[in-house]
This record gives C-alpha cells, structure tokens and sequence, in this order.
C-alpha cells in the first residue's frame, strides 16, 4: 500500500524575460519555485497496488507520484490522449502547440515514466524515442526533466519512490526502468539536417520536440520509420511558426486523421492541443498571467514572437516588416537632425560596410541616395538619450571608395561628435575597416558585428532587438531637414527603406529582412537597397550596447599613482 498525507502544490514558477540564443526572440524562461511541501508520499489518494496506479482515471494520481507535483488540467489532458493511443497501438498522429514555458516537457516526461513504468511492471515491450532540432539545450533539457533529481522537492525517475532505485541510463542517451534493452528504453536524438541519426525502434512513442523547427524531409526519412514496425504514435510539441514549417503540415496531418478516425470510432477523437497564453492563464497560473502581460506592453500583441510563442498564430514566410502605425509612430517626433554635437548631449554611431567600384565617389553630396547600383558605405550618427530612446541625426555616405580613404574620413568625423562609441558591420570587407577603427580609437566602445552567412544568426537577432526598440518606442527619426539638400534625400531614402522593408520568415524561428528588388523606386533612376536601414538597425544596437553612456567613457588616470 502506498499512502500518504503531504499534500502536493502546482509547481511555482518566476517568469523571466530572455532571448533565444539562436534567433535572438524575445523569449521566457520559467524558474521554479522550491516546493517544500514535496515528500516521497502519494498524496489525496491510497492505492494497493500499482494495477491502479495504471487505471485511466488515476493519470493524475500518477502524476503527482512520478512528477511529485499538481498538473495543470490541460497538461492531463494531452498526457490522456498520448498514453491511450501509445498503450492501445492505435497510432495516432498528435500534435500539440503549447506556449512557452507552459509545461511541455513536463508533459513528455511525464508520459515517457508512465510508459516506462508500465511497460516494466506488466512485462511488456515499451520503447520510444524522442527527438529535437538542438543537442543542446533541446535534447538535454528532455533528458534532464525525464531524470529529474533525488530531492525532497525533485520529481522524475531519480526523485520519485517508484523508480529512484530501478531506473538506469546507458550509452548517454537512453533511459530504462528495469534491465536495459531494446525493449525497455526511451532514447534521445537530434535531428538537425546534418546530425548522423542513431538507429533506433520506437515501439510505443515517437516524439519531435520544437518541430516547428525540424525539417520535414529528415523526419520522414530518418525518425518516422522507427516508429513503423509496431504502428507506434507519434506526437509533435512546438508553437507555431509559418506555413511550411513541420509543425504546421503535422497539424494538417493530424486534422486529416481526426476526419478519417470518425466514421470508424463513432466520434471525433482530439488529436490538436492549442494550448495559448490565454489557457494557461485561466488554469490559474498568475505569475505567468503577469509574465505575459508585461512581455505584451513591451513588445505589442502584433509582435511576431507574442503571435508564434504565444498566440500560437501561423505567419506568412514574407511580411511587411514595420506596419504602417509603427512607421508613422517612428516618424512622429519633434527631434532635429544635426551637423554638429550638441554640448552635454551623448552621440553613437553606426557603419554598414558595402563594397568598393571602379569609378569611386565621395561623400554623400555627390551621389543621390539610391542611385547607384551597390549598396553605399553608410555612417548614421545617432543622439542617445539618458531613457534609452535613440534618435539619427546625421548621415554620411561613400559608393565604391576604397576603405583606406573611408577610414581617415569616418575616424574624423567620429572624433568631431565626441561619439562614445557604436557597432560596425565587421562582415567580409569591413572586417578590416572595423578593426582599424577599434584601434585607433581605444577610447570608444566600438563593436565588429558579424552577420554570419551559415543561418543569418546575427541578422536574426538584429532584427528582433529592432523589433523590440520600435515596440518599446525607444527608435525615433527626427523630422526631414529643411535646409540640408544632401541629408534631406538621405533621410528620404531611410524612410523609403524602412517602408519597403520585409521580413523573411527561416527555420529555428530566426528572421531575415530585405528591401526586394522589386519594390517600387521612389524616383527615376533608383535602386532598391536597405543599407541605410541596416545602419538604422545597427544603430540601435549600438544603443543597445551602450546602455549607459556616461558611465562607459573613457577616463584618464595618473599613472604615476600606481602603486604608490
């Protein structure tokens, strides 16, 4: 007999703001409460024996027993329909779209004990597998919550009584309640289009985490067979992303399934679980309740991160990247464009690099903005206010002149607004230019940023942080100069780049942003490009950089005092 009189909470969680290291997306990270109350003790009720722990109405007594906490009634819910078409071999095709931090992997793991300790207490045959994009933190992150700990306030194979002594790992990748073998594991693999996929069967459970993310033609000719030879299920988690993402065809399939299961079965099986922010909120969770709404305030309801994570709302792969109502509230300012620093004020800067021609130019006063084939050398000098907001005032811009008169010219005019320092585009032929200019200048803060050709990585994070300024209202452009012919036109190409920007939707919810070549020319002779945007947006992270610019100056010191 198993009893016990603890009674076990819903696990607490603080929320907290990040940022997904490889898109750059705003994203949440929950932390968990010490749960005191947690003892090795079934609470509310008392079994005989573990036949009914395994009874289909007891899946919340279970819970509390493997995990050693209260679930959220949508995560019973999901964790029902996986295990009765695992344990029946029905096969079914699940999918289920959670919003972050809401309890997926807690869900799974849940689930793949329940098996285990199924499959090891009546002698039959479970397995499954589990895959994710990443090794790490994906496929750990799985194998961690399926682990768990052995602590008072730790659940999981190594915190709950039933399994803490008969669980053991294997190979680094497989976990097994019983003796170890084929027949009784539950493996962990990426699947990332280049990883050399183990070969394993999964006779109870197939399992894609973040499939938004994976690619669809590597599950189906690596991961789906394994699960064939016993008709095993499969369930996909993740949010949602585009169209052609994985996760949004497996919800398609799924649906498809649903419709053919319900002239046999007599009633229409749920095999889509949309778990959005609202749901988890009215299961009672406040402090994401309060998570959420913050994020909202600071990024908007419109953001494509809020939409995706936590709206669960499909985007199109290209977008128009600034709405209309952010480009005007952009543009709504009474801030004035420069030609000189303003005492007391705290001036940045930023330079998008472009190539060089054989017919160089000089400044921006003998070249109109978008008339030329390339894209222009842009240096933006921006004014940084003490709230964070960040405001150009200043362009200057080369086509096709070699970098080594670029450089005396660009070191000039950052020594004439006293800039504290800014962020350059270090990628290719500015590596070098860059570089120099953190030299010769070692009293600025002054960063080389990459954009790297494998997966856009820094493109993507570029964009969301630009994303996020122009939510937070912290990016704002000064009025048109009246009286600048040459800044006036710069600053008209800027608000035609930034107009005309969309946003290319990848893989691993990163972004890329460009102005098409087909986009309208604002005037005869015009060439679509979006380098004075992209030194708009290397602007702002600049500023992002520099949160405190007074603080980061350089200060002189008496060397003599040293030691001394």
């Amino acid at each position: 007999m198993i009893d016990g009189s603890s009674a076990y909470k819903l696990i607490e969680y603080d929320y907290l703001a990040d940022t997904d290291p490889i898109s750059g997306a705003p994203t949440v990270v929950s932390v968990p409460k010490t749960v005191t109350e947690a003892r090795d003790a079934l609470p509310y009720n008392t079994i005989a024996s573990l036949d009914e722990l395994f009874l289909r109405e007891n899946i919340r007594t279970a819970w509390r027993l493997l995990r050693k906490n209260d679930p959220y009634d949508y995560q019973l819910e999901v964790a029902d329909a996986i295990i009765y078409s695992a344990l029946q071999g029905l096969g079914w095709f699940i999918v289920v779209m959670i919003s972050r931090q809401a309890g997926k992997n807690e869900i799974s793991a849940f689930v793949q004990h329940y098996l285990l300790l199924y499959g090891w207490y009546h002698g039959e045959r479970i397995s499954g597998v589990k895959f994710a994009p990443v090794h790490k933190p994906q496929v750990q992150a799985s194998m961690d919550r399926l682990e768990g700990a052995d602590a008072p306030d730790a659940g999981g194979m190594a915190g709950s009584i039933l399994t803490k002594r008969t669980f053991t790992k294997s190979d680094g990748y497989k976990y097994h309640i019983g003796k170890p073998r084929d027949s009784n594991k539950w493996a962990f693999l990426s699947i990332n289009p280049t990883a050399n996929v183990a070969s394993q069967t999964a006779f109870t459970l197939l399992e894609g985490d973040e499939a938004q993310d994976i690619d669809e033609a590597k599950w189906n000719r690596d991961a789906q067979p394994m699960g064939s030879f016993n008709n095993a299920t499969t369930v996909l988690y993740g949010v949602a992303w585009t169209k052609g993402s994985f996760i949004y065809q497996g919800m398609q399939q799924a649906y498809d399934m649903e419709a053919r299961l319900e002239p046999k079965l007599g009633y229409r099986p749920k095999l889509v679980f949309k778990i959005d922010a609202d749901r988890v909120i009215a299961a009672g969770n406040a402090n994401y309740k309060e998570f959420y709404e913050n994020l909202v305030a600071r990024l908007g309801e419109n953001h494509i991160a809020v939409q995706t994570q936590y709206r669960l709302t499909f985007v199109d792969t290209i977008g128009k990247y600034f709405s209309d109502e952010e480009i005007a509230r952009i543009f709504a300012s009474l801030y004035e464009t420069r030609q000189g620093p303003k005492p007391g004020s705290s001036y940045i800067f930023s330079i998008d690099v472009a190539g060089q021609e054989e017919q160089p130019t000089e400044l921006a006063d003998e070249v109109e903005a978008g008339n030329h084939k390339r894209d222009a050398t842009i240096l933006t000098i921006g004014e940084l206010f003490p709230d964070g907001v960040v405001v150009p005032v200043a362009w200057y811009q080369w086509v096709g002149k070699g970098h080594t008169q670029q450089r005396l010219q660009i070191k000039t005019i950052l020594k004439h607004w006293n800039c504290t320092g800014g962020s350059g585009d270090a990628t290719g032929l500015g590596e070098a230019l860059i570089y120099w200019l953190i030299e010769q200048m070692p009293e600025m803060e002054i960063e080389a940023y990459k954009f790297k050709a494998a997966g856009d990585e820094n493109k993507s994070k570029l964009g969301y942080l630009a994303y996020s300024y122009v939510k937070g209202g912290l990016f704002r452009m000064p009025r048109r100069p009246a009286d600048n012919p040459q800044q006036a036109d710069l600053y008209d190409e800027a608000r035609w780049q930034l107009e005309n920007l969309v946003r290319v939707a990848k893989k691993e919810q990163k972004i890329n942003f460009h102005v098409p070549h087909t986009a309208k020319p604002r005037r005869e002779g015009h060439v679509p490009h979006d380098d004075v945007a992209i030194g708009l947006f290397l602007l702002i992270r600049a500023a992002y950089m520099i949160k405190d610019p007074e603080g980061r100056k350089a200060s002189a010191y008496n060397r003599d005092d040293i030691g001394g």
